[in-house]
């Protein structure tokens, strides 16, 4: 079993939402639900300065991704079993914002863990985290307490049919989904 953090293809055009729902206080993803908190239907863009290539999923500022109304269909089990599908508009066409919710309060072991600071007492920036398997959710993607709910973590188990399925690391694989690139944070090797 690994597990990543989700992260930006800067190969790829980043998506901003309408101001008015940037600047707003409800525009965090901090494993709260935001469904009926932000407008219905907001607008969204793309840099239209940029010569890079339009993505499948595109980042969408604060840690979070947003998925083309094609891609969140066949993706759909996985994303609606991590958290919330938020529509919004790009030119028209229909996207979706994801908004994690699944989280974990005792799956990092803070004293395998490293930081930015660690005196022993006091530990800040969280560097590596260092899991506790037994203790990690079942979803497929997750945050952690520890961060501040920052980081969108994906869990890449392969134990049964069923994990592979269900994994969101095998599905932008298999479908060569572009916009997302997936940084390893955690291997734990006992899992095979």
């Amino acid at each position: 079993m690994k597990i990543y953090t989700v992260k930006p293809d800067s190969n790829f055009r980043l998506m901003y939402p309408e101001e008015a729902v940037y600047e707003s206080d409800d525009w965090e993803f901090k494993c709260k639900p935001l469904a009926g908190k932000l407008p219905l239907h907001f607008e969204a863009y793309f840099n239209e300065k940029s010569d890079k290539p339009f993505p499948d999923i595109a980042w969408i500022g604060m840690n979070t991704f947003a998925f083309r109304a094609d891609v969140a269909t066949e993706l759909v089990e996985i994303l609606e079993e991590s958290g919330e599908l938020l529509p919004f508009k790009v030119d028209g066409d229909i996207w979706y914002c994801l908004n994690v919710l699944q989280k974990s309060e005792s799956s990092v072991d803070p004293e395998k863990s490293s930081y930015e600071i660690n005196d022993g007492e006091t530990r800040f920036g969280l560097k590596q985290p260092a899991f506790i398997v037994k203790n990690l959710p079942k979803s497929p993607l997750f945050k952690i307490r520890e961060d501040n709910y920052t980081n969108i973590y994906c869990l890449d188990h392969r134990s049964s049919e069923s994990d592979i399925v269900n994994n969101f690391f095998c599905a932008v694989a298999a479908h060569a989904y572009t916009g997302v690139k997936f940084e390893e944070v955690f291997n734990d090797e006992s899992d095979r």
